[in-house]
Order: structure tokens, then C-alpha cells, then sequence
């Protein structure tokens, strides 16, 4: 999530219940519970393998595939990435004297949002900020292409010429089934094009030329979108061929080169083979984690190419130092870096939005998200149970209208931090606040957001504000006045696969917490794995391997579980 970035309703068509349980102080939208360290007892020196008696003559900090995410997102700790932290990174390293700056392989803005202007406003953040970071070029990838690439371009490369530089040399515009060059389909505010083939930008003193293409893979991909993206592509080596010449002949002559190539690794060794020009080549990862070492390609008669993968999401960010050597080459050391929170902003929350930048474009975005009320604009679909049950008129009620009947197990549910997980979003999330007007957080913070007759806002359905029992057990209104119906009471057990599916009692599952997870499995039956699965499954759809890491139902089911009423 980023928070500010999941696609909200990553889930809602996977599971039959939309929200589920929130157990740890936290919150679910871009950033980690209050108070956190800003820097760590003893900070990690992550260039120890550099060269010590040197600094290096041009540093290059290198990140891509951020898809929206401008903070991290998550209910407990460790969460990596964030823009903020970005900046605090690379001021670092500028705080060491090392010439830096700054390229992003592209795949910038959220692959999907349930807002199209939410995710056009999230670009629109990006882009200035690392500007703000001394980023010099970006490439573009699918989820440009797919979310309008024209339209994303106009937010921020068509308001002014600026770094950082869209760069993409192979990209051409495709109206009626006819290619217009890139030049024509893209003009700029100013003298180049919005979308280009090469900057030569000097690091320190060091001309470092850069280049972006699209390879086959991602062509291919953009294809099967359809023409409804007005994007073609001109052959990938007629571009390369033109950015090798126009570096040869650049009167800055550059001495180091790297291409932002949208293609797999083994597209990008393959070009790396072709094109000994490009020094390094950064390529898409597969995996949201990074290798912790380039891939080197050995290449007869030229300098080893290093291709670089940084993994998803804006949690890493790799890192090239360039030194010179006798050769008048350049000796490269590569470093991954995982931004954790000793790359907080010291300081208070005001002090740190003064003093950094990328906080401030945050704080700006939370504005507008509020101002244009674009938690209005998120789409509501039917829930299971009304699809189910479309003649019952099957709605949602609050916790409220269920304490009645199940007072031991309200006053259970009010004990808890489910209970309370609004309250996260409306006094502990900071950098940025007002994350309870941003449905990407609010869909993990409510019952129903997401659903007919769910939460809205605050002021229409305040009874539906935290993780509330309908969060699992479904719209409540036809279970509320008619509690009898074996139907109805299926519809609110949904987890369960056979009626005979039973969680295990507190007691079993807190012994088991404490086994290996390999092992667990052969103290519980069928009827019982069935139910932890199920179980599992729901809560897994806010409290996932990335949003909460720690999570592990054996340990967290004990804090939450209530008496089952008896029939």
C-alpha cells in the first residue's frame, strides 16, 4: 500500500470479505507507527567495500519500478522505501562530498488504480520530487503505457523543459495504424521533445551519458494493450545505433555511459553483447526483491558490462560509484541499499517538512486527495452476500446493531486494536496526515469501504469507521433480523469450506505459534487446516507478507478471538 500505492482494491474481487483484521498499533497508509527511531544505534556503512582513500569521481543512485509507492505502507515494522527516505539517501551521500545524481528506469506511476486521477496525481508528485533529488532521466514502462502515457507526460514533462528527462528513443506515436515519430508525437514545452533518446549530464566532472530504450518483452506487452495507448515502436538497434553516435559525437565527449533498457535480463545481456558502448544497464527485475550483486558481463575487447536490477516499489535503491583509473576507464563499484528508517527525517513531523522536500510534495499530495474528494470517486461493487442474496436487501449495519446478541463478543472486538484502527489513519499516520480522506488507506481501516452500502466518510457512515465484525462476517442486516436463517448464517461464516471447518482453540494455536511452520501442520486435522487457511486468507488481505511482515495467524488469531454464541 502505500500506501498511497497498492491498488486498493487489490483484493476485493480475490476474497469474499474486503477487510480484515488490523491487530498491531499501526496503520495501513504509507508509513510506520509513532514514535520511530531516526537513525539506528550503530548506522550500517554500506560502501565499506569502496575505496576508502578516494572518493569516487561521479555516483549514480539508481531506482525504478517505484509503481506509486511514495511511502512505505504497513502496521508493523520493518517497512522499507518512501520518497522521504530517498531524499534523506541521497543527501547523505552529497553530505560526503561524492558528485551525485539520480536515474529511474520508469514504471513510475501504480500499474492500476481503482482512481485514475488518484494515480495520475501520484505521478505528478513523483516527478518533482526527484527532480528535487538531482535525478537527471526517466524511462517509461508498462504502466505508463497502460495508464496513458501522453496524459502522464502532460503532468509534468509538458508544463516545463526540466530535469529529470523522459527518455525512451524507440518510442513513436500510432494513429490510425501509422507510426509518427517521436518528435512529432511528443513535442515539448521547449527546444526537445517530451519523450527523448539521450542526455549527457556532467556528475562531478564526469560527462556521464544516459540513453533509454524499450525492449521487445515490453513492446510486446504494449501491443496486446491495443491501440487505445497510441503508442508504436521503431526498431530497438536503430535507436541504440543513433545514442551511440550522438555520444561520439557529443562535443562533452562522454566517458561513461548507461542505458535505461524496459526489457528482461536476458534481453539486456543480449543488448549488453551488441553494444559495448553502454557501460552499464539497468533492466527490469522480476522479483520485488533485489539481487544483491550486479550481473557482470564479460565482453572481449571492452569493459565489463554491469546490468542492474533494484526490485519493486522504491524499497532499494542501487548505487554506482565511478572511479578512474590509469586506463582512463572507470573502475565501477556497485552497492544495494535497502531504505530502512535510519533514512527517516530528524526532527518533529514540522521540522522534517521544511527541511525535506519530498515530505512537503507529500503533504501536498494529501491535500489534494482531500480537496478533490477522491474517496468519493472509488467504485463500490456488490458483496458476496448481496450477490448471493439480492432479494434480501443485504446491507451493512455497524457493530453496534450486533452487540445485542453477541455482547461477549463486542466487548471482546471494543478490546481491541480492530476497535480503534481508524484512529490510526486520524492521529498516528504523519508525513503525510489526512491519510482518513485517501480510500487507498481507508479500505483497510473500515467496513466495507469498497462495497455497497459501506463506509463512505465519516460524516455519512460513521458506524462503519475501523475493522468492525461485518469487516469479516459479511453485510449484517438480514443476519440481524432474521438470526435463525441456516443460509444467512453460512453467508457469515465464510471462511468455512464445510460446515465441520473449525478454527482450533486459543490455547493449541498459541502452543503451535511456538513450533517451526513446517511442523505445524500434522497436529491439526483436515477440518481445522481448512479454516486456518480460509481464515488466513482473509486476513492476509491487509495484513500481507509486505504490509505486515510478522504476520502469522497462529500468534495473532489468541489476541482477537471471541466466544462463539451458542445456537
Amino acid at each position: 500500500m502505500t500506501p498511497f500505492s497498492i491498488s486498493p482494491f487489490r483484493f476485493a474481487s480475490a476474497i469474499p470479505i474486503g477487510l480484515v483484521f488490523v491487530v498491531v498499533v499501526g496503520f495501513l497508509a504509507g508509513g510506520e507507527p509513532t514514535p520511530r527511531p531516526t537513525t539506528p544505534s550503530r548506522p550500517v556503512d554500506y560502501f565499506a567495500t569502496w575505496p576508502q582513500q578516494r572518493k569516487p569521481d561521479a555516483v549514480l543512485v539508481i531506482t525504478g519500478q517505484t509503481f506509486g509507492y511514495l511511502q512505505p505502507c504497513g502496521c508493523s515494522r520493518p517497512q522499507l522505501g518512501g520518497l522521504e527516505r530517498r531524499f534523506v539517501f541521497i543527501q547523505s551521500l552529497k553530505q560526503k562530498g561524492w558528485p551525485v545524481a539520480g536515474v529511474d528506469l520508469g514504471d513510475i506511476p501504480p500499474a492500476a488504480a481503482a482512481v485514475p486521477e488518484q494515480l495520475v496525481l501520484k505521478y505528478a508528485t513523483i516527478l518533482p520530487a526527484l527532480r528535487e533529488m538531482g535525478y537527471v532521466a526517466v524511462g517509461v514502462g508498462k504502466a505508463e503505457f497502460r495508464n496513458g502515457l501522453f496524459q502522464l507526460l502532460e503532468e509534468y514533462a509538458g508544463q516545463k523543459e526540466q530535469p529529470p528527462y523522459t527518455l525512451a528513443g524507440n518510442v513513436a506515436g500510432l494513429l490510425g495504424g501509422k507510426l509518427t515519430p517521436r518528435e512529432v508525437a511528443f513535442p515539448g514545452p521547449g527546444q526537445r521533445a517530451m519523450v527523448g533518446l539521450v542526455e549527457v549530464a556532467e556528475i562531478g566532472s564526469v560527462p556521464v551519458g544516459i540513453a533509454g530504450v524499450v525492449g521487445p518483452s515490453v513492446q510486446k506487452a504494449v501491443a496486446d494493450m491495443g491501440s487505445k495507448t497510441l503508442i508504436g515502436f521503431t526498431p530497438e538497434k536503430d535507436a541504440l545505433s543513433e545514442a551511440t553516435k550522438i555520444f561520439a559525437a557529443h562535443p562533452r565527449k562522454p566517458t561513461l555511459t548507461l542505458l535505461l533498457y524496459q526489457g528482461t535480463l536476458n534481453e539486456a545481456r543480449a543488448v549488453a553483447k551488441q553494444w559495448p558502448q553502454f557501460r552499464i544497464i539497468v533492466c527490469l527485475s522480476d522479483d520485488a526483491e533485489p539481487p544483491e550483486t550486479p550481473d557482470i558481463l564479460t565482453r572481449a575487447g571492452a569493459p565489463d558490462a554491469l546490468i542492474l536490477r533494484v526490485g519493486h516499489k522504491g524499497r532499494y535503491v542501487g548505487v554506482v560509484g565511478a572511479f578512474q583509473n590509469s586506463r582512463g576507464d572507470f573502475d565501477l563499484k556497485y552497492q544495494i541499499v535497502p531504505l530502512g528508517e535510519e533514512f527517516n527525517t530528524p526532527g518533529t513531523d514540522e521540522v522534517a517538512s521544511r527541511t525535506n522536500p519530498a515530505l512537503a510534495r507529500l503533504d501536498q499530495y494529501a491535500e489534494k486527495v482531500k480537496s478533490r474528494n477522491l474517496l468519493a470517486k472509488f467504485p463500490a461493487g456488490p458483496h458476496p452476500a448481496q450477490v448471493a442474496l439480492p432479494q434480501k436487501n443485504v446491507t451493512f449495519v455497524g457493530s453496534e446493531a450486533c452487540k445485542g446478541c453477541h455482547a461477549a463478543e463486542y466487548t471482546k472486538w471494543s478490546e481491541s486494536h480492530h476497535a480503534h484502527a481508524f484512529d490510526a489513519l486520524t492521529t498516528i499516520a504523519k508525513r503525510p496526515a489526512l491519510r482518513h480522506f485517501d480510500g487507498e488507506c481507508v479500505v483497510c481501516h473500515t467496513v466495507g469501504f469498497g462495497y455497497k452500502g459501506g463506509y463512505r466518510n465519516e460524516l455519512a457512515t460513521p458506524g462503519l469507521k475501523h475493522v468492525g465484525c461485518e469487516a469479516c462476517h459479511g453485510p449484517g442486516s438480514a443476519h440481524a433480523a432474521d438470526p435463525k436463517d441456516a443460509k444467512l448464517l453460512a453467508l457469515q461464516s465464510p471462511w468455512r469450506r464445510q460446515a465441520s471447518d473449525r478454527l482450533p482453540d486459543a490455547t493449541t494455536l498459541e502452543k503451535l505459534a511456538n513450533r517451526p511452520a513446517a511442523e505445524r501442520n500434522q497436529f491439526l486435522t483436515a477440518a481445522q487446516l481448512r479454516a486456518i487457511n480460509g481464515v488466513a486468507q482473509m486476513c492476509m488481505a491487509c495484513h500481507d507478507s509486505e504490509n505486515d511482515p510478522n504476520f502469522d495467524l497462529f500468534t495473532y488469531w489468541p489476541k482477537v478471538v471471541h466466544p462463539t454464541a451458542k445456537k
